[in-house]
């Protein structure tokens, strides 16, 4: 009885080593399944971080090359009449590293517009070369089209140009007045025309001045979408000071469309003076009327 009871307990004995054992074997698994996809994603997290100061310092590097190089003006050219800023400390706080500041894409495409420095040189994969870089710009210099090489619609009127270059004010209603809060409901749109025809505005919207021969168009592709907004007006309206346009463009972040009469100037007037010259608000926008959209829309559905 003595050895049957000796031999039991070496039973239980081992019974209890081994679940032990497996039990500690489980807590390792369990704490390791929580711990690797926090450790992996502290190490992304990290790494995505080290990327992002490399990426930054690349585009710092290539700006201030090119700002050096490229931009007759410098920093104060590129921060007020490129930008629209009022201070070219703008640009300088994107030229230094120690700064949050960062070229935004619009920046880059304003760039492109008005200088021609081609979108793919801040490109990651392309590398700071200075060599490299003055190729780039070089061969995109070459081949650019110019608009007045497009066509034979628009022609060249150097006078009308002259009258129209320089920094003009916008005034306009929105679709929606609460996107014009600071400016008390009407859009006032700082906006630059330059030597080359090219056109941009304070929010970077980017395009380029047509002249026809009795009426002229401003064509503008939005920073944040391929949506066109066309600007007309009217060569005979056209002063060293004031002239009004009509402007076709999408209601605020939708594709339907809406028409508005508005003015240049090339003064800056108080939200209450372009509203009392703007007038009434339904009497200058029309919006695209939703009925006639729903009735054509039927029309284009096949039927079963």
């Amino acid at each position: 009885m003595l050895l049957l009871y000796e031999d039991r307990r070496k039973l239980d004995r081992n019974f209890l080593e081994k679940f032990f054992t497996h039990l500690e074997t489980i807590w390792k698994l369990f704490f390791d399944i929580i711990k690797i996809p926090i450790l992996k994603e502290f190490i992304i997290e990290n790494l995505s971080k080290q990327e992002l100061r490399e990426k930054k310092e690349l585009i710092q590097k290539k700006l201030v090359y090119i700002v050096e190089n490229y931009i007759k003006g410098g920093k104060k050219e590129l921060a007020t009449q490129t930008f629209g800023y009022e201070r070219e400390n703008v640009v300088t706080n994107f030229c230094t590293e120690s700064t949050k500041s960062s070229l935004k894409k619009i920046h880059m495409e304003s760039m492109e517009r008005h200088h021609q420095i081609p979108l793919y040189i801040w490109d990651v994969n392309f590398e700071f070369n200075e060599q490299k870089i003055d190729e780039a710009i070089v061969k995109y210099r070459d081949t650019r089209i110019s608009f007045d090489d497009e066509d034979s619609i628009f022609t060249k009127n150097q006078q009308l140009l002259e009258n129209l270059k320089g920094v003009w004010y916008a005034y306009i209603y929105p679709s929606n007045p609460n996107s014009a809060k600071e400016t008390e409901g009407v859009w006032i749109v700082q906006t630059t025309i330059y030597d080359d025809c090219s056109v941009v505005d304070y929010w970077g919207n980017a395009g380029y001045l047509k002249i026809g021969k009795n009426q002229s168009l401003i064509i503008k592709e939005p920073y944040e979408n391929s949506d066109l907004t066309v600007i007309r007006f009217s060569n005979r309206h056209v002063s060293f000071e004031h002239f009004r346009f009509t402007i076709v463009s999408n209601q605020n972040g939708t594709i339907n469309e809406m028409v508005n009469f508005g003015f240049y100037s090339r003064h800056k007037y108080s939200p209450k003076k372009a509203k009392e010259i703007l007038g009434d608000m339904n009497k200058v926008q029309l919006k695209l009327n939703l009925d006639f959209d729903e009735r054509l829309t039927q029309l284009s559905v096949v039927p079963s």
